[in-house]
């Protein structure tokens, strides 16, 4: 049984019946509270049998409605109805979503299921939020945040020139004579930016992809210095990254370059 089935269905009833008894208790702390600045000792009397009365039931519905909730197969809902659900959530809220069960990519971050450890793990970051419209809620969340941090296209540019031509000059030495606008793996130029694993993990090749991306949004791929960045798209996504353009189209870049256009 899929979660939304089982959370609003199967124990809908208890739940709203929780609230229900939450409501009267709270009228009736309202009446208490009145009935002691005023003295009144029978008063509070009567309020606070109901209260026991109240309590009762809500601790019964809460024991059955926990009973059904251990009961639940949370495993068998993330491998056997999870997916469809939540692919079809992102759609619905305009997430690009690419992968399978378990891993998938919802642009930028990775998502990966467990469902013997019954948590979602986003990026590095270990949720549980196992309602797929929930999930949703959260990277879309997250990646409007991405896009209202600040982002210098010219500066971002800049650091990318001078890490591809820190490898050209590092071709030079070992190779000789290397051709000024020579194609270098995309990844390849990411590992220069970030030589150290503490790096990668502040900087995620996913967080690489999105500022390429952001470079299709501002229409900027020009350096101070007048040369151009070109991305090379390529078949083999094993040695590319995806990366979304201006209209939502997806690419597997794997190459990059810096040239100077013909005048």
């Amino acid at each position: 049984m899929g979660i939304d089935d089982f959370l609003d269905r199967e124990v809908g009833g208890e739940y709203r019946e929780l609230l229900e008894r939450a409501k009267q208790s709270s009228a009736q702390l309202g009446r208490l509270k009145r009935a002691f600045r005023e003295g009144d000792i029978e008063q509070a009397e009567r309020i606070l049998e109901r209260l026991k009365v109240i309590s009762e039931k809500q601790q019964n519905t809460a024991t059955g409605l926990r009973e059904k909730l251990l009961a639940y197969d949370v495993t068998a809902y993330l491998r056997e109805d999870f997916h469809e659900s939540f692919v079809t959530a992102c759609q619905e809220e305009d997430l690009p979503i690419t992968g399978n069960f378990p891993m998938y990519e919802v642009f930028p971050f990775r998502v990966r299921i467990y469902p013997e450890r019954q948590l979602i793990e986003v990026d590095s970051r270990q949720l549980h939020l196992l309602r797929p419209r929930a999930l949703c809620d959260y990277l879309k969340h997250a990646r409007n945040q991405l896009y209202r941090e600040r982002f210098n296209a010219v500066s971002f540019l800049d650091a990318l020139a001078r890490a591809y031509d820190n490898i050209l000059a590092l071709r030079h030495v070992s190779y000789g004579s290397v051709q000024k606008d020579l194609d270098v793996p995309l990844l390849e130029l990411y590992q220069h930016l970030t030589p150290l694993p503490a790096q990668r993990r502040a900087y995620s090749r996913n967080m690489f992809a999105f500022d390429l991306h952001r470079l299709f949004v501002a229409d900027a791929f020009t350096a101070s210095d007048g040369r151009k960045l070109v991305l090379g798209a390529v078949k083999n996504q094993r040695h590319a990254l995806l990366v979304y353009d201006n209209h939502g189209r997806h690419w597997f870049f794997g190459s990059a370059r810096f040239m100077r256009e013909e005048l």
